[in-house]
């Protein structure tokens, strides 16, 4: 299944032991040095040398060239945590397991939403319980595969539900306000996941599975993206895009799926009103309008594709095998005998020209370079509004800022990081970072 390979990539596991941590520490923390791309001057160069401005039919088009944060200049996000929830043995409520979803309320608490469980939890801003909501289940309140939390105007809290198809609304005080079961406007159009919230609206994705599977490398399914009211249920489309690739075979009546590693597909981030969305193909991100889906603006850079190369194909082949020995059950004679099949998987020829893409509160937009398995994460590259290009920011080891496919229900605040940090044995914590820019 889908979710359970996710499973594997993020390192989950169960046990738990030693002793509770939930704490405020002082912000005077040391700050991460900030991975700058240094332009061999200390000065910030002028933009005429860091972007090029031009214009298609009213559409400004940025091309960043080079960032312009000089040496020892941008921003820098704090070395320890400013906030941290959760345990490794104690109390329930503070231990946590397959968080899906955190967010800050208006006065610094911190909501968090867990898939294992159904849970919606609630921490004042010092990472004290305050209280949980739903479960696993199909009534009122519950959740039975939780896939999404976002926070809506006035502190209360929205998920969504992927198995039951369902969003609901609770109240600050985790009661239950509402609940929409959601009806596709288009046959053969079910709905699949959220990206954002974007005041009363949701952004949707639905899944174009019209006509007959296509076989081979395809896109396939395609995505609508769509707003959702959360007043009426009324959803409208923004924008048809191509979906994930993967490799499809039909054998007599028999269909198999199955991935594409280093494959193409679309990344979306969306905060406040703004959505953004590019193609891993092609470094060239569009800004587009939810009200009628026309594109406002494009960044762009000119990424030359990267050739797949039998390092990279080893590299994937022993992560595969070191997640299925710590995580899938597998001897370590299992797993050596598994790495040719891993081995002669289907394999895009060149990378992906970036691993994903997130818009932080004041719109900017952070992109994360794509990583060879088991190799460290690189720092973010952050872009302004506007598409000029900053710099780049290193987060602290180990801080996830993306759960599950969509990069959604964490976030990038105006002075903080929040997001999900595996410590020992694979147990879960959200944690909180300063950021000063």
């Amino acid at each position: 299944m889908i979710f359970e390979r996710w499973i594997a990539r993020r390192g989950q596991r169960n046990s738990r032991v030693g002793s509770i941590r939930h704490r405020l520490v002082a912000p005077g923390m040391v700050l991460l040095c900030l991975a700058t791309l240094a332009l061999g001057a200390c000065d910030s160069p002028p933009e005429s040398q860091t972007t090029i401005r031009t214009d298609s039919a009213g559409i400004p088009i940025t091309t960043a060239l080079a960032p312009q944060w000089g040496s020892g200049e941008g921003w820098t996000i704090s070395e320890e945590p400013l906030l941290e929830i959760g345990a490794v043995d104690g109390p329930g409520e503070y231990l946590l397991h397959g968080v899906i979803g955190a967010v800050r309320l208006s006065n610094g608490d911190i909501v968090l939403g867990e898939w294992a469980s159904g849970e919606l939890r609630r921490y004042d801003r010092n990472g004290t319980f305050m209280w949980r909501a739903g479960e696993q289940g199909e009534g009122p309140g519950e959740h039975a595969f939780l896939t999404f939390v976002g926070l809506l105007p006035g502190d209360s809290v929205v998920t969504y539900d992927g198995a039951l198809r369902r969003v609901q609304v609770f109240g600050p005080d985790g009661v239950v306000a509402r609940t929409m079961s959601i009806e596709s406007p288009w046959s053969g159009f079910p709905p699949a996941s959220v990206v954002g919230v974007s005041e009363r609206r949701l952004v949707m994705t639905f899944q174009d599975q019209q006509g007959e599977i296509p076989v081979g490398v395809v896109r396939w399914p395609g995505i609508r993206i769509t707003t959702l009211s959360l007043e009426d249920g009324a959803v409208a489309t923004v924008m048809d895009i191509p979906g994930a690739e993967q490799y499809i075979t039909r054998t007599g009546s028999s269909i198999s799926y199955r991935g594409y590693e280093f494959g193409r597909g679309p990344k979306l981030a969306m905060t406040g009103g703004r959505l953004a969305v590019v193609d891993t193909e092609v470094f060239s991100v569009r800004s587009v309008s939810l009200d009628d889906g026309a594109t406002t603006a494009i960044l762009r850079r000119d990424e030359p594709a990267r050739e797949v190369t039998s390092e990279h194909v080893e590299a994937y082949v022993e992560w595969m095998a070191r997640r299925n020995v710590a995580y899938g059950g597998y001897s370590e004679e299992q797993a050596e005998a598994s790495k040719p099949v891993w081995r002669n998987e289907p394999m895009a020829p060149t990378l992906p020209v970036l691993a994903s893409i997130r818009l932080d509160a004041a719109g900017n937009l952070w992109v994360e370079p794509f990583a060879v398995y088991g190799s460290e994460r690189s720092p973010f590259e952050v872009y302004t509004p506007d598409g000029t290009w900053l710099g780049s920011v290193a987060t602290p080891p180990g801080l996830i800022l993306a759960v599950g496919r969509d990069n959604t229900g964490l976030e990038i605040g105006e002075d903080y990081v929040l997001g999900v940090w595996s410590g020992e044995q694979g147990v879960e914590y959200v944690r909180m970072y300063g950021l000063e820019k």
